[in-house]
């Protein structure tokens, strides 16, 4: 057995390795990152996690639900991956602003996803430029005032 060959082979093994590694845990990774627990876990969000444990109706949802594009697979997890990653940046950089205030993509998402759940209430009203945190601020995050 040639020397190049054998290292050939091991490389491809380690590859395909760490293919399959990657195929059985990220997954289960996903499921973890889009519970709330794992957004509360952060001490900086204990103040939005208060508010959306005390908000009623709003705790049958996940945060994901409100703050990632939940058009299409692949945007979610685009997203899910861009803001994780500022998150981690902020976070051990010690970044994080003291208020923490959503970003124009956020909002436009926010704003997206409250439309998206709420359709039918929504397709009967004019909006016309506002945003549904406009009347109902004090319903969701209300203590924090994110927006």
């Amino acid at each position: 057995m040639d020397l190049s060959d054998r290292k050939t082979r091991l490389f491809a093994g380690g590859v395909i390795l760490i293919v399959l590694l990657i195929a059985v845990a990220l997954p289960a990774y996903m499921r973890k990152t889009a519970t709330t627990d794992y957004c509360a876990s952060c001490h900086v969000m204990a103040p939005q996690y208060e508010d959306w444990f005390y908000t009623g109706k709003h705790t049958l949802i996940r945060c994901v639900d409100c703050h990632l594009p939940n058009d299409s697979f692949a945007r979610h997890y685009f997203w899910k991956g861009m803001d994780g990653m500022k998150d981690v940046v902020y976070f051990y950089t010690g970044l994080v602003p003291e208020m923490i205030h959503s970003t124009a993509h956020a909002k436009k998402t926010i704003q997206a996803n409250c439309v998206r759940c709420h359709e039918e209430m929504v397709s009967r009203i004019t909006t016309g430029t506002m945003n549904c945190w406009d009347c109902h601020r004090k319903l969701y995050h209300n203590r924090t005032n994110e927006f």
